[in-house]
C-alpha cells in the first residue's frame, strides 16, 4: 500500500470533530481509508475496481468507468456509470460526500454530470486539490453548491504536500 494514496489523517480528524458519529458518508473511491471511515460512520462507497470492493464494512456500489460527456469535455477518460450511483444517492440520507475517486488518471469531473442528484445540504470534501483538475472541480462544485469552501494542507511521511478542501453549507440557507 502506498501511504500517499490514502486520504490525509487530517481529513479523518476533521470528520470526527465536525460530523456526528453514525452519519451517512458517501465516498467516491474506496481504499484503506474506508476502513477508518466505517468505524465511525454509516459508509457508502462507490468503486469501479473489483479489488477494492468489500474491503471495509461499507455498503458498496460497484460502478464501472464509462464514457461520460462531461468528462470528455474536460479531457478526461470517463467516470462512474451514473445509474447505480444515482440510485444509491436517492436511497440515502447523506451528510458528507467525499470526492476521492476515481483515480486522477481517469478524472473526476464526471461528478458534474449528476449535480441535480446531489444534496446541497451535504458537506463536500474534495481530496487532491493540489492538482489542477481537482482544484478546477472544487471551484465548479463551490459555484454550484453556494457554500463556503476552505482548502487545507497535509504533509505525508514522505514529505509530500497534499491539499484537500471542505465545502460546508452556508448557515440558515432555506433552499438547502
Amino acid at each position: 500500500m502506498n501511504p500517499d494514496w490514502m486520504m490525509p489523517d487530517e481529513i479523518f480528524s476533521w470528520l470526527e470533530e465536525n460530523v456526528e458519529a453514525g452519519s451517512c458518508v458517501f465516498e467516491f473511491g474506496s481504499g484503506h481509508g474506508s476502513l477508518k471511515l466505517a468505524k465511525q460512520f454509516q459508509l457508502i462507497s462507490v468503486e469501479h475496481n473489483q479489488d477494492w470492493l468489500a474491503l471495509a464494512p461499507s455498503t458498496y456500489v460497484h460502478a464501472e468507468i464509462t464514457e461520460n460527456p462531461t468528462s470528455a469535455q474536460y479531457g478526461q477518460r470517463g467516470w462512474y456509470d451514473p445509474s447505480p450511483v444515482i440510485e444509491a444517492i436517492k436511497s440515502s440520507q447523506i451528510s458528507v460526500i467525499i470526492v476521492d475517486g476515481p483515480p486522477g488518471d481517469i478524472g473526476r469531473h464526471g461528478l458534474l454530470s449528476i449535480l441535480d442528484e446531489l444534496p446541497k445540504n451535504a458537506i463536500f470534501i474534495v481530496d487532491d486539490v493540489h492538482r489542477e483538475d481537482e482544484l478546477d472541480l472544487l471551484q465548479k462544485l463551490l459555484d454550484w453548491h453556494g457554500g463556503e469552501g476552505v482548502i487545507n494542507s497535509a504533509v505525508y511521511e514522505s514529505g509530500k504536500e497534499r491539499k484537500w478542501a471542505v465545502i460546508q453549507p452556508k448557515e440558515g440557507r432555506g433552499d438547502l
